[in-house]
């Protein structure tokens, strides 16, 4: 990547436009992110108030500016609806590696959004963010979120056991990769 390259961009696919969350989402967001279904399988409590959405929000713009996650809003181009957010966690420049992070509102799910927010998502971290490699941890359980993955050429590597603490509890997670050399998208 060149030296001050911006990398927190805009991303437009046919139907969405990823963009920076802005404190005005907090009250759809604090909707998705205060729904049981929605956070079954992430690793936060259901929030309970719009500030800890506002504070979420603040949290995941902070480590945008230091350059060591990037979160986006996903917003329907036609309507401006707020769908969800996506977006890498844990950016390991030296390594070129990230991890992907998704989330959905329950009324959009099936509809292909996420697949198509994903599908921009991974271009522009092999282009714009030159990562080699894009991962995802996820529970063993949640069957919808692998086979998306799986959809998109994400490869499943294996199982770490008990590999992190969500909601007081260890849990295992399925590790999952795709490269830039055999994505298909550079």
């Amino acid at each position: 990547m060149a030296a001050g390259k911006k990398i927190f961009l805009e991303i437009q696919t046919k139907r969405l436009l990823l963009r920076k969350m802005e404190i005005t989402d907090a009250p759809v967001l604090y909707e998705y992110w205060s729904d049981k279904d929605v956070t079954k399988y992430m690793n936060i409590l259901g929030f309970e108030s719009i500030k800890q959405a506002e504070d979420m929000i603040g949290l995941l713009n902070s480590l945008a500016d230091s350059e060591k996650a990037f979160r986006w809003s996903i917003v329907c181009k036609g309507s401006k609806q707020i769908l969800g957010t996506c977006g890498f966690n844990n950016w390991d420049k030296e390594n070129q590696r990230a991890e992907i992070g998704y989330e959905l509102g329950k009324q959009h799910w099936g509809q292909g959004f996420m697949t198509e927010a994903l599908a921009g998502l991974i271009s522009h971290g092999f282009g714009i963010m030159a990562l080699n490699r894009i991962q995802a941890l996820v529970e063993p359980e949640n069957t919808v979120s692998r086979k998306l993955l799986m959809k998109l050429g994400f490869q499943e590597e294996g199982l770490l056991r008990q590999y992190e603490q969500v909601k007081g509890n260890f849990i295992d997670l399925m590790m999952y990769s795709i490269l830039k050399n055999n994505s298909g998208l550079v």
